[in-house]
């Protein structure tokens, strides 16, 4: 049942308008009259009308008037209005002003003002269609954040084709990358709990990856992109000031920003930084040099910069240290010395501890790194005891593993297992 709202300063014309159809028959319902402007619209604040049947020229304000005033707050409701004479320069105004129809009194018969109201039906029917579809700003700004996200990982893998689908994107998406000192960084979530479902997995990045973009851009532009559930990625855009050694500006604030997401959720974040890129089309390049040194992050060494990197053999040099790091994590269990860990890989000993010695921490210091972690997940999960973790992990004795393990977090395991 549609609402009507009459507005005339004649009290015969009303009645007249009541009496002319069967209104409830017809599907519509009279909510209101109004014998003026001023008094029409604060019923239709009141009443909230589909549609306003109103005279033209009425005392206060006029139909004009409360048409226009009505159709700045909104398309609804639609109006239908009346006049003594066919006066054209009204009509146009009143075309301006949103009214659906414009009909002469002394002509007006039942079906003529069926006939108004059936279009202007129409009309409510497609403004409420297109008021439900619309989103909120809210949604709005969720949505242009989606294709920003979407647009940027498309970015990062080198899929935009050419620079003018780059400008025609970043104009489309409010995307700002014009810096002359791109940056991309890929983070690791390390979850204290490595049992977290996908679903938590999903709710611990999405908190993260925005926690960690609203402490970084009190400082500078940063925007975070998930990539999967348990890493996203955060492109900084320098101004030439703040370029001058992104190194020193960027590292104390990553650990800021991981000690908060720590504070709040137990959670560690390892850190890949890139080098710089000059435009946007430079970045899928710069990321992919992050794929090498992902591999290299460790608790103890969270947050590692490109740019260390000197040359494509130092990145070579990167990438074994990377392989022999992941053997050694597959195979915690077993005597792992150095010259048995060099004959795997074909390396003698000694060059083996000089490649790590520069870019993997010192050979023991990370066996020792590695053992630990992976205790720190045995015991987050608490299925098995002591000397069990102990020997699964390659220590000589229970007596052993809680004397390194004491020396590297400051607990025992079980003072550890009993703090989580």
């Amino acid at each position: 049942m549609l609402r009507i709202l009459l507005a005339d300063d004649e009290p015969l014309v009303l009645i007249g308008l009541q009496g002319m159809l069967d209104w409830e028959k017809l599907g519509y319902t009279i909510c209101a009259t109004a014998r003026n402007g001023k008094l029409a619209l604060e019923a239709v604040e009141r009443e909230k009308p589909d549609i306003v049947i109103a005279d033209v020229k009425m005392p206060v304000m006029d139909g004009l008037a409360l048409a226009h005033a009505c159709h700045q707050k909104g398309p609804l409701p639609v109006f239908i209005l009346l006049t003594s004479s066919e006066d054209f320069t009204s009509a146009r105004r009143a075309i301006e002003a949103g009214v659906v129809d414009y009909l002469v009194k002394m002509d007006l018969t039942p079906k003529g003002l069926c006939d108004a109201l059936d279009r202007a039906a129409g009309q409510v029917k497609k403004e409420r269609a297109l008021t439900g579809q619309m989103p909120t700003a809210a949604e709005m700004a969720e949505g242009l954040r989606v294709l920003q996200d979407r647009f940027l990982t498309q970015l990062y893998a080198g899929l935009i084709p050419d620079e003018a689908r780059l400008q025609q994107e970043m104009k489309g998406l409010d995307l700002h990358l014009d810096s002359p000192c791109l940056i991309a960084a890929c983070c690791a979530i390390h979850p204290a709990n490595p049992g977290l479902t996908s679903a938590q997995q999903l709710k611990l990045n999405l908190a993260c990856c925005r926690m960690v973009e609203t402490t970084l851009q009190n400082y500078l532009f940063a925007h975070a992109t998930s990539t999967d559930v348990l890493h996203f990625n955060v492109l900084f855009s320098l101004t030439e000031g703040q370029s001058a050694d992104p190194k020193a500006l960027l590292e104390p604030l990553l650990k800021k920003a991981s000690q908060i997401v720590y504070n709040y959720f137990s959670a560690r974040l390892l850190w890949a930084v890139s080098r710089p890129a000059a435009a946007p089309m430079g970045l899928p390049r710069r990321c992919r040099e992050l794929d090498t040194l992902r591999l290299l992050l460790s608790e103890n060494e969270p947050i590692l910069f490109a740019e260390d990197v000197e040359n494509d053999a130092s990145a070579s040099k990167l990438q074994v240290v990377a392989q022999v790091k992941a053997y050694i994590r597959d195979h915690l269990s077993e005597k792992l010395t150095l010259a048995d860990v060099a004959a795997v890989f074909n390396f003698s000993p000694g060059y083996l501890s000089q490649l790590f010695g520069r870019y993997g921490g010192g050979f023991v210091e990370y066996i020792t790194e590695a053992r630990v972690a992976a205790a720190k997940e045995m015991l987050e999960k608490g299925d098995k005891k002591i000397y069990e973790i102990a020997e699964q992990l390659g220590f000589e004795s229970s007596f052993y593993f809680s004397k390194v393990f004491k020396k590297s977090t400051g607990l025992s395991p079980r003072e550890y297992q009993q703090k989580l």
